[in-house]
Formats: C-alpha cells, structure tokens, sequence
C-alpha cells in the first residue's frame, strides 16, 4: 500500500489561534475558513511525497503559501541550480531574447538577470553579444552571482522570482535602487488569478510548492507596481521559453512534466521520458502548435522607473 504524503517541512507545529491571514500584497484580511484553499505535493523530486497548503486572497486573488517551511532544507536540492546549457535551452533563451529586444534592449546597455540562477541565461546575453550582461542569485554561496549586483543597469530581467519572496514590495523596491531613471524592470511570473484552486492539480508546477511563498495576480502585480509610481509599460500572457521548434513549448511541456511523475528535476537535466502518453494525436498536436496555443497562465509584466533623463 503507497503510504498517504507527508505534510510539508514546517519550521513549528504551532498554529495560530486565528485563521485570519494578511494578504501581502494588498493588505486584505482573509478568513481560511472562507477562502479557496488547496493541498498539492511538491513538483521537485526528492520532495514530491510531501504537501503544502495555499490559499487564494479574495480581494486581489493572489495565491499565498499557507505555512512558514524550512526554505534552506528545500532550497539545497532545488534543481534549477544544476540546469546545464542544450538545445532546447538555447532556443527557449533565443525568444526570451526577442522579446527584452521588442521592449528596447541593445547591445550598448547593462542588464541584469536578477535571480538567476545557475547564470545560463547570463552566458548566453553574452555570447549574443551583451557584454554588459550581469547576474545575480541570493542563493548563490560562491562565484561571481553571489556577489552584490551593484547599480546602473537599464534592464532587469527577472524571471519566476518574485512569487518566491517574502515580501513582493520590498523585492520591487530593492530591483528600483539597481537601475538608471527611464530603466525597465521585466518580470515573469505566474497570474495567479488563472489558477484554478477548486482543481489544483494541473497547476502544481504553477504552485510549485514549497518555493512560491506569494503567487501575484496580474491585477495585483499592477496594482503594486503603480502604487509604488511604476509606469506598467507592457503586459504578456504565455511562456516565455515558447518557440516553433517541435515539442519546445509550454503546452508540451507539461506533458513531458506529468510523464516525470509531475516533478521537474529530470526534464530539467535533459532526460525525455520515452513514453506512449508523449506520442498519442493530442500530444503531437501539442507538440506541433502549442506555442500558437498557449493558455497564459505565465504572465510577463515590463515596468518602467521613473523617467528617462
């Protein structure tokens, strides 16, 4: 018999005596005991018999991680930090690319990818020719994206990183002290306002627990950056590694997901599952036109600071 998961690595068992949660992104008082809630398993390996509780902000629908965990126990096996440069990373970049081009980045300005990671996105910039490319990650313990990513850039990408902070305000505000007046700030995330918590399932890598403590909605994410006098310059819903190559999008994606048992470590380090479920009509289809297909649940906001001199 599978045993039954195992509630997530919470740092107390204590409970408060009152389920009113603060939203914090918009300030409203919410009741559990009146709000959509969900349970879902973590959609990284090493983690994925254990489940996390999250809850949905009436006021402005962002999604938030009910409990305090252990971010360092989760965070020394997070897979991102061993992705390795391929194919299909490159050309999921390349139309990353095109579009912080469409926005105005050139090769003469300094950008930031801040969040990143293992730097990949970093050594591509460069190898493109954006020598002025830099990288930082607060959970970086050695090497160059470890160290303090100084001032001046007139882009900062950040991608699937806001929804993994504390406090999604105080995140934007330190990105506003990096740049030049006029400077864009691009940050990917999920809408939280397009998850489904009655069904939560098809959202696990959404949710991504336990990494994403505040999933933003779009009108959220909005709200915020124009209370802290940030000029929404530009909105995109789809995922950003979507491309015309076959099998490089979203939508196929997360079949080659669900074929790995829902976790991500394997399809991350290159490994594609040889499975009947990736070869029916419906997943060829996918395959084939997903990226014209994309249901938007990844949103990608351009924000400017302040103006331009």
């Amino acid at each position: 018999m599978t045993p039954p998961p195992a509630q997530g690595r919470a740092l107390s068992t204590h409970e408060p005596s009152s389920d009113v949660r603060p939203c914090v992104v918009c300030g409203a008082q919410s009741a559990l005991s009146s709000v959509r809630t969900a349970v879902v398993h973590s959609n990284v390996k090493p983690f994925a018999s254990e489940t996390f509780s999250v809850w949905q902000c009436e006021a402005c629908s962002s999604i938030h991680a009910r409990d305090e965990v252990d971010l360092d126990h989760y965070y020394a096996q997070y897979p991102f930090h061993g992705q390795s440069m391929n194919l299909p990373t490159r050309l999921a970049f390349r139309n990353k690319l095109k579009g912080l081009v469409a926005l105005g980045l050139s090769r003469e300005h300094r950008v930031l990818d801040y969040g990143c990671g293992s730097g990949l996105f970093v050594q591509y910039l460069v190898e493109q020719g954006y020598v002025h490319a830099r990288g930082y990650d607060a959970y970086a313990s050695s090497g160059p994206y470890a160290e303090p990513p100084g001032t001046g850039y007139h882009f900062v990408h950040s991608q699937d990183v806001i929804e993994h902070v504390a406090d999604p305000r105080a995140f934007l505000s330190t990105l506003t002290q990096l740049v030049v007046p006029g400077a864009l700030l691009v940050i990917g995330t999920p809408d939280a306002g397009l998850i489904d918590l009655r069904a939560p399932q098809p959202f696990v890598h959404m949710l991504h627990q336990p990494y994403h403590r505040h999933i933003l909605s779009n009108a959220a994410l909005v709200t915020l950056a124009q209370s802290m006098d940030l000029t929404v310059h530009d909105v995109q819903h789809g995922f950003p590694g979507n491309s015309r190559f076959p099998g490089l999008n979203g939508r196929f994606l997360m079949r080659m997901l669900k074929a790995h048992g829902d976790t991500l470590d394997d399809t991350l380090q290159g490994k594609v599952p040889w499975k009947w479920e990736l070869f029916t009509p419906a997943a060829i289809w996918d395959a084939l036109t997903g990226s014209r297909r994309d249901p938007g649940y990844d949103m990608t906001v351009a924000l400017r600071v302040g103006a331009a001199k």
